[in-house]
């Protein structure tokens, strides 16, 4: 049996080689870094809808984010990744303990994917209006947990202006993309 246990990404980097556990590592770290920030939180900051520039509590951006991570793990089994279909309103939008435990299941669970659930073809159920039917669309399960770490990093980014606002400390380059660390690590 392979060992599939998250190993830190190569420094560098670049081409088209897939790289699995650089992308798994990514995602689950990303969740992972944002447990501490949830921690840091009262339940009520945690569920507050913020007033301002940014749209919605702490809490309905993780769950929001932590729907795309389990519509991604979905598709390993059944082929199918459907971003459209989710739970609003459930105990991980407004209970800390709830969303901590859920984002330790989904990272291990995304640390544990391999080079063939990596390389299997899905189809992917998304809306391209709000007025449009749902549509399928093909993708590699690879290509879709690139989206989903994109996707957590900016809803990471919108959380980080929420805790700012609420004096939380966070990590440094909390919700900064991949790309933009490496830039400011350079200069």
């Amino acid at each position: 049996m392979a060992d599939n246990s998250p190993t830190p990404p190569r420094p560098g980097g670049g081409g088209c080689d897939t790289d699995v556990h650089a992308a798994t590592f990514a995602l689950a770290g990303v969740l992972r870094q944002l447990g501490p920030v949830i921690e840091a939180m009262s339940d009520e900051q945690y569920a507050t809808k913020c007033v301002g520039h940014v749209e919605g509590s702490a809490g309905g951006h993780v769950r929001h984010c932590l729907d795309h991570v389990t519509a991604l793990l979905g598709g390993v089994s059944t082929g199918c990744i459907d971003y459209e279909t989710r739970e609003r309103g459930t105990d991980v939008e407004t209970q800390r303990a709830a969303a901590v435990a859920t984002l330790e299941r989904l990272a291990d669970r995304v640390s544990r994917l391999d080079a063939d659930d990596m390389a299997q073809a899905v189809r992917v159920i998304v809306r391209f209006g709000a007025d449009d039917a749902t549509v399928a669309v093909g993708s590699t399960l690879g290509r879709e947990l690139a989206f989903v770490l994109s996707h957590t990093i900016h809803h990471n980014a919108l959380i980080s202006a929420i805790a700012n606002s609420l004096g939380i400390p966070l990590p440094e380059f909390f919700g900064y993309a991949p790309s933009s660390v490496a830039f400011l690590k350079q200069q």
